[in-house]
């Protein structure tokens, strides 16, 4: 939880660039990806054309490093 508290505050100062710089290594020791391909993961499309991310991608609210969309509505708290 510490870690990913550190991560986060890391986020909103560099950027998920440098998160993926700096952080790398733990990210993948957790399993958070962060270059997921949302155009070629069969379960980031919804059945009508609307993009719908799945938990990999750090577009989806339930992932641990979250990031809101610029270009669509996001359902998550923030």
């Amino acid at each position: 939880m510490w870690a990913q508290f550190q991560i986060h505050q890391y986020l909103d100062m560099n950027g998920l660039d440098g998160v993926v710089d700096r952080w790398g290594k733990y990210l993948d020791r957790y399993g958070w990806e962060v270059d997921h391909d949302i155009f070629g993961c069969r379960d980031c499309w919804s059945d009508h054309g609307i993009l719908d991310y799945c938990e990999r991608s750090v577009y989806s609210p339930s992932h641990p490093l979250h990031i809101c969309p610029d270009y669509s509505d996001c359902s998550c708290d923030s």
